[in-house]
């Protein structure tokens, strides 16, 4: 075998041995969204523009349906980190749950509620149907504290309660519900279509958290790199969005994966990017935030009054400098 030959062979041996290296090194990263809203707009534009690849992992994205259920799965190792709202992952740390905070994505509750034309105060409510996600979380706390404000009783009302935003729009729009608790990029959806919004919770919950980043402490022992790298990624796509020279793609994004029309991504924007600004660049999560949590839960009778949370619940090591 002549010189050159065996220079390109070794060439090759090289070439094919960075490949597999790299190859080697794209670990996935299971992701579990709760639903399709604007809430992981973070999450679409990452995907989307390379960022999770670019940091070195790749990320398989989840639909867990629920908050509760990302929870669930992310004990029971279907996922790797999980998103659940700071109130859902309080209670299940508070029963004994297995899992660290990591980061915090949306530092804000960008929900509200919405009712149908004939709903013109919180009084027309009564003996009518809300729909809210859940029994017990901060939403129902602040609505049945806002129905009080307004001197209505809270029983009054009838509540009824499911996971999922797009059932709570479907309720609304058939009239199944006289109003719904809605984000967007329904609830935007809802007022085009002659609905409007009778309370915003993004006033009212200054302190508290939406979504976070929830991971097992041996996962992030054994892959510190790929969560690090998660975290980075999230972080560039949450830069990405705020800038407003990529507006137009941001839109045709949250369109395409949340399967809305490009007119009602369009008002998302102008809400969520402009106006609410609820992603928080530096995936921070202040202690306070948990304190208000758990008090709440406390208040709703989710978690015994005096309880402490376990030492270690949080690190946000990993997040990016």
């Amino acid at each position: 075998m002549n010189r050159f030959v065996q220079a390109t062979m070794a060439g090759l041996a090289m070439v094919m041995a960075l490949l597999a290296t790299a190859g080697a090194k794209a670990k996935t990263v299971t992701i579990g969204i709760n639903s399709l809203t604007a809430i992981y707009w973070p999450t679409y534009v990452a995907r989307a523009k390379g960022f999770y690849t670019k940091n070195g992992i790749e990320a398989d994205i989840i639909l867990t349906g629920s908050p509760v259920k990302g929870v669930q799965q992310l004990i029971g190792k279907s996922l790797d980190i999980a998103h659940p709202t700071l109130y859902t992952a309080v209670n299940a740390l508070a029963q004994g749950a297995d899992f660290v905070l990591a980061g915090c994505i949306v530092n804000t509750l960008p929900y509200s509620v919405v009712a149908t034309q004939d709903i013109k105060t919180v009084a027309d409510l009564k003996g009518k149907t809300v729909m809210m996600a859940f029994k017990s979380d901060l939403q129902s706390l602040m609505w049945r504290d806002w129905v009080k404000s307004q001197g209505i009783d809270p029983n009054s009302i009838d509540l009824i309660f499911d996971p999922q935003a797009a059932n709570r729009y479907a309720a609304l729009a058939t009239k199944n519900a006289a109003a719904s608790l809605l984000n967007a990029p329904f609830d935007l959806r809802a007022n085009a279509e002659g609905n409007h919004t009778l309370l915003e919770f993004g006033p009212l919950s200054s302190g508290y958290a939406m979504a976070v980043v929830a991971a097992r402490p041996d996962y992030m022992k054994t892959n510190a790199n790929e969560v690090r790298a998660y975290l980075k990624a999230t972080q560039e796509a949450i830069d990405w969005l705020y800038d407003p020279a990529n507006r137009s793609e941001a839109i045709a994004i949250l369109s395409r994966d949340t399967k809305q029309d490009e007119a009602i991504s369009a008002a998302t924007y102008e809400d969520y990017v402009v106006h609410q600004k609820p992603f928080d660049r530096n995936l921070d999560l202040p202690d306070s935030f948990i304190t208000r949590t758990l008090e709440a839960a406390v208040e709703l009778g989710d978690v015994p009054k005096g309880h402490v949370l376990q030492a270690g619940v949080k690190d946000l090591s990993l997040r990016p400098r």
